[in-house]
């Protein structure tokens, strides 16, 4: 039989429901969907000539047309043939989370009016459900479906974890301690030992001693050699004749 391209699974389930002289006002509570959302899924129907709507004032009246009728005995055969490949195919699809017509079209890349009549068969099987809610369909699948695949779900990737912020590293200075000599060991024979490191201590040569106890003795004598100064420099000016007592 030649079906629709363009045929779906939520034009078969409404297909089903529409019984003889349906109203179309009365028809929402069969979809749970509203009023003007009903009108927009049976009007769809209509424009694919699945159903012929009648318009009197303040009813509509809605039946099957005769392609509907064939289209729906048609899904119904074929709803009573055993399970195969392809509907296994369908029901992982929708286990794996795709839970709309068209996702699982687009993701097996079927035709529109097969994967209506497969899918119109699981369900019916029950191994796969679906729900209407403002005009939209959205399929499950049931213990059942999940029992015959076999399907485990994908464990979500574990969410990397937070790298605590990197704490300011703090640049530790190294302060060498001044070279500190020891007086003992400045006025002694031996190398002057500065306060620190032995490796420091190496490096003191004679220099540093030389200078060390310079220091030492201009602190410590310096009255005594400013005096020494002022009486060579009165003695120097006396010889020359410059200063008479």
């Amino acid at each position: 039989m030649e079906m629709p391209k363009d045929l779906t699974i939520l034009d078969l389930v409404v297909l089903e429901k529409i019984e003889k002289d349906s109203l179309m006002e009365s028809f929402s509570g069969k979809l749970y969907s509203s009023f003007f959302d009903t009108a927009s899924i049976l009007g769809t129907l209509q424009v694919k000539q699945l159903v012929s709507i009648s318009s009197a004032i303040g009813r509509s009246v809605v039946n099957r047309s005769e392609l509907g009728e064939k289209v729906l005995m048609y899904a119904e055969e074929k709803a009573t043939e055993p399970l195969d490949g392809l509907d296994h195919v369908i029901l992982k699809s929708i286990a794996s989370g795709n839970k709309t017509f068209e996702s699982v079209k687009n993701e097996l890349n079927i035709r529109s009016d097969d994967l209506a009549i497969h899918l119109y068969k699981v369900i019916k099987q029950g191994y796969a459900d679906y729900e209407i809610r403002a005009g939209k369909l959205t399929l499950n699948i049931t213990e059942k479906g999940f029992k015959l695949t076999g399907y485990v779900p994908k464990k979500q990737p574990a969410q990397a974890e937070q790298k605590p912020a990197a704490q300011a590293q703090v640049r530790q200075v190294e302060v060498k301690p001044t070279k500190q000599l020891d007086i003992k060991s400045v006025l002694s024979s031996a190398d002057a030992t500065p306060v620190g490191s032995e490796e420091e201590a190496r490096k003191l040569g004679a220099l540093d001693k030389f200078l060390g106890k310079l220091s030492f003795f201009i602190g410590k004598y310096a009255p005594f050699i400013i005096i020494a100064i002022l009486v060579i420099l009165l003695a120097a000016l006396y010889v020359s004749g410059y200063l008479s007592v």
